[in-house]
């Protein structure tokens, strides 16, 4: 006879959640088998309640915005189909982490606008929590090069004789495999194209993590890096993004470019 303790169960059974969801989007009307009330009524009621959760989204999005704002910056005039596009999108924003982003951008778009297009805006809304997750550790692996962001996967190097090597950077350790750069690129954020970068002998790399600055020269000819873009959405919203220099990463990355690669931050 098994005399295992039973495992408690944590969390909601699926037909405790659905009831749940069904009570909080006005639709308790299918938890009851013999359909008490009116639909009409019920179905107004259920409109009320997407009016108020938007209203409420959106109000919340606002008042992150207002507290993080500085009253001593001089700003211009923000178009107004602008913040209605804003307000009719991030009204469907619950998750207090993707608010925000959204108020974030609103702040920026104050102090500067046309910062963000509204393609980045539906391109936003669009994302999951865990997909704007992904897109944060690119954004802390990309390197800034003027206003473009370079994602580096590997080293490739031509040899003298002819032939050429590469060798790929170990990103999926650091949560981004190729299954994540492909999610990033069907989203609209990374470009499939993979690029290779100027010989790093003839042409350093001056690059931005953040608020850090280094440059990239190689030790001999033909040495180059690998890289994707990002798109020009993904641009926009990578500015969004708190980036700084990973020292686990940065040290795998030295790693990988010490045979043909000077690092040096500045």
């Amino acid at each position: 006879m098994d005399k295992t303790p039973a495992v408690e169960r944590m969390g909601y059974s699926p037909t405790d959640r659905l009831r749940q969801l069904a009570q909080q989007q006005g639709l308790e009307g299918a938890l009851n088998s013999d359909e008490r009330g009116n639909p009409l009524d019920r179905a107004r009621h259920r409109a009320a309640i997407g009016v108020t959760r938007r209203q409420k989204n959106l109000e919340a999005i606002i008042r992150r915005a207002l507290g993080q704002s500085d009253d001593s910056t001089v700003v211009d005039d923000v178009d107004g189909d602008w913040f209605y596009h804003f307000s009719r999108l991030s009204e469907n924003i619950g998750s207090p982490r993707m608010q925000g982003l959204w108020a974030n951008i609103l702040l920026r778009e104050l102090e500067n606008p046309g910062s963000f297009s509204r393609r980045a805006l539906e391109v936003l809304e669009k994302l999951s929590v865990k997909e704007t997750g992904l897109f944060a550790k690119a954004v802390n692996m990309a390197l800034q090069v003027g206003q473009e962001y370079r994602l580096v996967i590997g080293i490739y190097r031509r040899h003298t004789l002819g032939g050429s090597q590469t060798r790929l950077l170990p990103l999926g350790q650091f949560g981004l495999p190729y299954s994540a750069l492909a999610t990033l690129m069907e989203i609209g954020l990374l470009q499939s194209s993979e690029l290779l970068s100027a010989d790093l002998k003839l042409s350093p790399l001056h690059f931005n993590v953040g608020s850090h600055k280094g440059v990239l020269s190689g030790g001999r000819r033909k040495v180059h890096l690998t890289y994707y873009r990002f798109s020009s959405v993904g641009d926009e919203l990578a500015r969004l993004m708190s980036a700084e220099p990973d020292n686990k990463f940065e040290g795998e990355f030295k790693k990988a470019l010490a045979a043909d690669v000077q690092l040096q931050w500045q």
